[in-house]
């Protein structure tokens, strides 16, 4: 499979207009983190790795309202690149079981060390101080409260209450969601690099809580 520069200019359109954290700046991250991984997983699929890598929000819920019409264009659009369908089948399978909100409820599939690289690598991207700035470009486009000692950190029922997280604020998005992402990583350059992010997250969230009380 030769055809990342065709995936990754498809993903390119697709994440063009978006605004509000997930762009594809955060798709390049996410490859450039899989390709650090991938130097220490010798065993790994490196173009399987890359090509879910570049595609693994081009159909998720927080940017399409029709999430299985918007699989079946990714499929045909792999397809049309003369991928076999099994190929295809793999890269589809990593995007469908390697999300948090999938795996935190019970939906998700158990993932080979392709899938398990390319779940790090978009979990390590939400950490750190790139997180800090995503979690706010996002709470800022959809206009959620920034932070409210009166409102706890949610504990969600299912994938649908996760994405709507209408009841909740931006800086518990880091105790629902961030805060959770280290003890999650699967390879040891992964666990590694997410160590310093973790700190950084914490260090963060501790220093805007203290300020917060002490202008209040």
């Amino acid at each position: 499979m030769n055809n990342l520069e065709e995936i990754a200019a498809f993903a390119a359109s697709i994440h063009a207009a978006n605004d509000d954290g997930h762009g594809f700046e955060h798709i390049e991250r996410v490859v450039a983190l899989a390709d650090k991984i991938l130097a220490t997983e010798p065993s790994a699929d490196r173009n399987l790795v890359l090509a879910a890598s570049y595609l693994h929000d081009s159909y998720d819920e927080k940017l399409t309202a029709d999430s299985t019409t918007q699989r079946e264009v990714v499929r045909n659009f792999l397809l049309s690149l003369g991928l076999t369908a099994d190929k295809v089948n793999k890269i589809l399978y990593i995007i469908d079981n390697m999300s948090f909100s999938s795996q935190n409820f019970g939906e998700a599939k158990p993932l080979d060390i392709n899938g398990q690289i390319v779940q790090d690598a978009d979990r390590l991207e939400a950490m750190g101080a790139t997180m800090i700035v995503r979690t706010l470009e996002y709470g800022w486009a959809h206009n959620r409260v920034l932070y409210d000692p009166e409102i706890s950190p949610q504990d969600y029922r299912d994938k649908s209450d996760y994405h709507k997280s209408a009841k909740s604020t931006t800086i518990n998005h880091f105790y629902e969601k961030a805060f959770r992402l280290q003890s999650l990583l699967n390879t040891k350059k992964a666990q590694e690099m997410g160590a310093e992010r973790d700190k950084i997250m914490h260090a963060f969230v501790v220093a805007y809580e203290q300020e917060y009380r002490d202008a209040h």
